[in-house]
């Protein structure tokens, strides 16, 4: 079930826009509630209290859904969970706007778009720019995609909610929760880091990424988001003398990069559904 779960949700973030009806608003306004309450107790209480109820519940629900209907309704529920955990913004869609926006004669509407998509610092050059635009996509790819699917595989719709919760914690929140939080994104983001980019390895240029890889293994949370930036634009071998194309190409290709990444991941977490069936 996990693996028809996973499936369908890429499918339909990859082919779908839908992000205007996933929101986490309601997420800000719980926030609020409990800092005029206990807004001065610890910050490690705070973001317990802020994120549990939701994971048991969702937990409670998606157990209590189990051997109905021969578990269609928890595959439903499955599948609504992981999309809504998801994004929130659709990363395709965002950078093929940022791709057609290169390619007009005004630049800099190019660059205000990733600035607001992908929050990059304004660029020194055009070189730049596309150097920070690639980085930030690989860094998206795990936090809005890869890191929520891993978490589901491995934890169920509880492990969804729980790095999404986090995740919108470490962003924003009215309970200054923000560094507290984003060390915790950090620490669950270590495991996805190390499997996307062993995906990329098996993706693209193997050898050169997995030197790389092997390099970076063991090093502390500190060093995800190099490690996602390095080996995912080794893979693409697309740099000449250390430039990256300025066309839009190094973009497109880190798409569809992350295309053949979770087309294995699916590929592996078939076979190890069938090995367990």
């Amino acid at each position: 079930m996990t693996f028809i779960i996973t499936l369908i949700s890429l499918l339909v973030e990859r082919f779908f826009h839908w992000s205007h009806l996933r929101h986490w608003r309601w997420f800000d306004k719980y926030q609020s509630w409990l800092g005029r309450r206990i807004g001065n107790w610890p910050s490690y209480a705070l973001l317990a209290i802020c994120i549990l109820p939701l994971v048991l519940l969702v937990g409670f629900i998606n157990c209590g859904l189990g051997g109905w209907m021969y578990g269609i309704p928890k595959l439903i529920f499955g599948v609504i969970i992981l999309l809504y955990c998801i994004g929130p913004n659709n990363l395709w869609m965002q950078v093929y706007a940022c791709i057609n926006e290169l390619h007009k004669e005004d630049p800099k509407i190019a660059v205000d778009r990733a600035q607001s998509a992908f929050g990059i610092a304004l660029p020194a050059n055009s070189q730049a720019f596309h150097q920070a635009l690639t980085s930030a996509i690989f860094i998206e790819a795990n936090q809005r995609i890869f890191a929520v699917v891993f978490w589901f595989v491995v934890l169920g719709p509880v492990g969804a909610v729980l790095y999404r919760s986090i995740a919108i914690c470490a962003e924003k929140s009215d309970l200054g929760l923000i560094s507290l939080a984003a060390k915790c994104q950090r620490l669950l983001d270590w495991i996805p880091v190390r499997v996307l980019t062993f995906l990329f390895a098996l993706g693209g240029h193997f050898m050169e990424v997995f030197s790389l890889w092997r390099k970076y293994l063991v090093k502390d949370v500190g060093a995800n988001d190099s490690m996602l930036t390095e080996c995912g634009v080794a893979a693409l071998d697309i740099k000449e003398n250390g430039v990256l194309p300025e066309d839009g190409a190094a973009e497109k290709a880190t798409l569809d990069l992350l295309d053949r990444a979770l087309i294995i991941w699916l590929v592996m977490l078939a076979v190890v559904a069938i090995i367990v069936e």
